[in-house]
């Protein structure tokens, strides 16, 4: 079966597409498609919601998932023809929001590390509040004022948020052991896509991000949990648009 273009990969603003339905399953409601700007739930953050447009009408896409090179759309409503043209719609505040709160959470990320060799263990992006767990970890409550306060400082810079496809070697050679774990993805994967804010963070990522730290606005931890030895978890927010 043709692989999926994510195409949201190489642009996370773009709205809509036309697209080609690859297959249509009825047992499901369920579609694959030759490309899409839909974002398939993983990594943390979750799939994208909107609708999409065919010959039959508009379905309501409510869940999406990748398996392998596929990108399987699960609708409500009428399920496109194979071979059909149809329309992809995202409910771009939900993906927005996503970005946003996705963006924060590098930011927050690389802080973390750098004030205390804390690593990333964990984190699930919302669009109203998210969260990051930390270990090992040992920060304190009364930390969290300098942790926010450098988070606003570097959302004011407003640093530029790139994107680049870079080789497997050349990536863990700059980050090093201690920042990024790459051991768990598969040996296969010979090129990554590094997410880089400025001059400040650069970390692989399939997520989707803004284009810049000053469209987050505002941040503030309004939590910090402890989630057993050495693991911390913090909730974060952003300031409404």
């Amino acid at each position: 079966m043709t692989k999926t273009e994510l195409i949201y990969l190489e642009d996370s603003y773009l709205k809509e597409a036309e697209v080609t339905v690859l297959e249509a399953n009825a047992a499901r409601n369920s579609v694959t498609l030759d490309g899409t700007i839909f974002y398939p739930e993983g990594g943390g953050q979750p799939s994208d919601k909107g609708r999409i447009d065919s010959a039959l009408g508009s379905s309501t896409v409510i869940h999406v998932a990748k398996q392998g090179n596929q990108v399987y759309h699960y609708l409500e409503g009428p399920l496109p023809s194979k071979e059909e043209e149809v329309t992809l719609k995202l409910d771009w505040d939900r993906r927005y929001a996503h970005m946003r709160n996705h963006t924060a959470q590098h930011l927050l990320s690389r802080i973390i590390f750098d004030k205390y060799r804390a690593r990333t263990a964990g984190n699930q992006v919302h669009a109203d509040a998210s969260h990051i767990d930390f270990a090992p970890a040992t920060f304190q409550s009364d930390e969290l004022p300098v942790i926010e306060a450098e988070a606003n400082r570097l959302i004011q810079e407003d640093h530029l948020v790139t994107i680049a496809f870079i080789d497997r070697a050349e990536l863990e050679k700059e980050m090093g052991p201690d920042r990024a774990d790459l051991s768990r993805l598969p040996t296969s994967i010979k090129r990554l896509r590094m997410v880089r804010i400025g001059n400040f963070d650069a970390y692989p990522c399939a997520g989707t991000h803004v284009r810049s730290t000053g469209e987050l606005k505002q941040l503030t931890i309004t939590k910090r949990k402890s989630k057993g030895k050495e693991r911390i978890r913090i909730t974060y927010q952003l300031a409404s648009l």
